[in-house]
């Protein structure tokens, strides 16, 4: 009885393991493509002797490829990669660096693309030279030296939570408030947040109201109008743009531009 007990326990810890083990599918969000590369760093836990285990690598590469990629929703998941890696390596009684540099680089492939959905690599000291990333990939939250024009935001007319900002990102989330909440519970980060202040201007601008998305392939960045119920236009030499909602091409802008979203107005310097 106690052997059949004990060979039913091995099985469904099998069974168990199995299940954690499976790579993501295709269609996998980004919580499953995080919580599958805590499983592969984890696996690269050391041991150290003494019951002592180590996790030697200082610079994390996450590389993404999938079709139909998110990367608001992958960089905003993915921020939690570095403190959820710390909290699994303190329940695995396991010594880490001081430092941990992720970096995670998206891409958003073609249907019968081979590129591999998740890898994982991990690096330790600097790191003389990566492997070269496909052109119309993007970069998230990179550890490493920046790799996109520095875009200034300047706030001319609005209020946000900062007078200007200067990025160096693939993608730049504008809406109001910093982390506002779809009606499925799914959280946005916005990295120009307006206040949630009724003043006749911000509230004319959408929680999720547009984002500027840096193009690999031509170098420039693009603003996307993401749906609100207010326009977003582009004021250039006295010209306006106006951007039809989710369109999937976006509008390249250029420095000096201003950007209008509802009333309010942002100008764009890109170096």
């Amino acid at each position: 009885m106690t052997a059949r007990l004990w060979g039913m326990g091995r099985g469904l810890q099998s069974r168990v393991k199995e299940f954690f083990d499976n790579v993501p599918g295709p269609d996998a969000t980004p919580l499953e493509l995080l919580q599958a590369t805590l499983d592969e760093l984890e696996r690269k836990v050391q041991p150290a002797g003494r019951g002592r285990r180590v996790f030697p690598y200082d610079r994390i590469v996450v590389r993404i490829a999938q079709r139909g990629a998110d990367p608001i929703a992958i960089a905003a998941i993915f921020r939690q990669l570095e403190p959820r890696l710390r909290d699994r390596l303190r329940e695995l009684k396991c010594d880490a660096p001081e430092s941990i540099a992720p970096q995670v680089d998206i891409l958003d492939t073609r249907e019968d693309s081979a590129e591999p959905l998740l890898a994982v690599e991990c690096f330790s000291g600097p790191v003389a030279k990566l492997v070269p990333m496909p052109t119309n990939a993007a970069s998230v939250q990179s550890g490493l030296s920046p790799r996109y024009p520095t875009v200034t935001i300047t706030v001319v007319k609005g209020q946000c939570t900062e007078s200007e900002y200067v990025f160096e990102e693939p993608v730049i989330a504008i809406g109001r408030t910093a982390e506002p909440t779809d009606a499925f519970g799914q959280i946005r980060v916005n990295h120009v947040a307006f206040l949630q202040v009724r003043d006749g201007v911000n509230e004319t601008v959408g929680r999720a109201h547009a984002r500027l998305q840096f193009d690999a392939a031509s170098g420039h960045y693009h603003l996307f109008n993401e749906g609100s119920s207010n326009p977003t236009s582009i004021l250039r030499n006295g010209r306006t743009t106006r951007l039809a909602p989710r369109d999937p091409r976006g509008v390249r802008v250029v420095s000096g531009d201003q950007v209008q979203l509802g009333r309010a107005i942002l100008r764009l310097t890109i170096g």
